[in-house]
């Protein structure tokens, strides 16, 4: 995984084009990006995991037992 920061102005009609350069090396073909946008370009992005603390709690999907929610996504019957 590489992780390229950037900071950018954001237009007035909020549409983002992106112009990244990636380091020499990392391989062509299919990947996935995530964009982690902070409204103030000094603080960075932010901290993942506190901000994602307890989201899922009321989750439908998370709900009971957590063996058979493990059982479910390994067998990828949702």
């Amino acid at each position: 995984m590489t992780t390229i920061q950037k900071n950018i102005e954001i237009p007035e009609d909020r549409r983002l084009r992106l112009d990244l350069t990636l380091p020499e090396g990392f391989p062509a073909g299919q990947a996935k990006v995530l964009v982690f946008i902070s409204p103030d370009a000094e603080t960075g992005p932010p901290a993942p995991l506190p901000e994602l603390a307890g989201s899922l709690k009321d989750s439908p999907n998370f709900s009971g037992d957590p063996m058979e929610i493990q059982r479910k996504i390994r067998s990828d019957v949702w």
